[in-house]
């Protein structure tokens, strides 16, 4: 599996562990990262579960960031600790941003 493919598991498995049926289906590329990114520090502020996974360098996460730092398995892991209103509430908001970024709009 390449990043760009770890991206989109990423960002489909943080959907599904909120509980929005919907699915990534976009261009990953470096605007859906760094919409992704801003995603993640966001999720950050419902619960500390968040809080070990590193900073993305220069504050912009990328491709190979997301690949690197949000696997599937890290994912299940916060299936007890996070808040599952307050990641959907942040997930819908950022829903649009990145169907657009997955568009290069």
């Amino acid at each position: 599996m390449d990043d760009k493919q770890k991206v989109k598991q990423a960002i489909n498995g943080l959907y599904k562990f909120a509980g929005i049926n919907t699915q990534f289906n976009g261009d990953v590329n470096k605007q859906v990262a760094e919409v992704f990114g801003e995603l993640l520090k966001e999720i950050n502020t419902c619960s500390d579960a968040f809080s070990w996974v590193p900073r993305p360098t220069g504050g912009k996460a990328t491709i190979s960031w997301v690949a690197t730092n949000m696997s599937k398995r890290v994912l299940e892991q916060f299936s007890d600790k996070q808040s599952y209103t307050c990641a959907r509430v942040r997930e819908a908001q950022y829903q649009r941003r990145l169907q657009l970024a997955g568009l290069g709009i």
